[in-house]
């Protein structure tokens, strides 16, 4: 986590200080026909790329979705 790193703390610690003081990390409401037609459109631009380049353009527009 970079949030971690810029603390100066490990991860874990941060997640547990987080889950102690109820900060949650959601992932964001999107239907599977709207993530569907994301990942078209991304796949028309860039048809060789892969998972993680699919999700690094997700995030980069708000977006947290489950990958695995």
């Amino acid at each position: 986590m970079e949030l971690a790193k810029m603390l100066g703390v490990h991860r874990n610690t941060l997640r547990l200080y987080m889950k102690h003081h109820g900060v949650e990390r959601k992932y964001s409401d999107l239907t599977n026909t709207d993530l569907d037609l994301l990942i078209k459109e991304f796949k028309k631009k860039r048809p060789d790329s892969g998972i993680r380049y699919i999700v690094g353009y997700l995030r980069r527009h708000g977006l947290w979705v489950q990958h695995r």
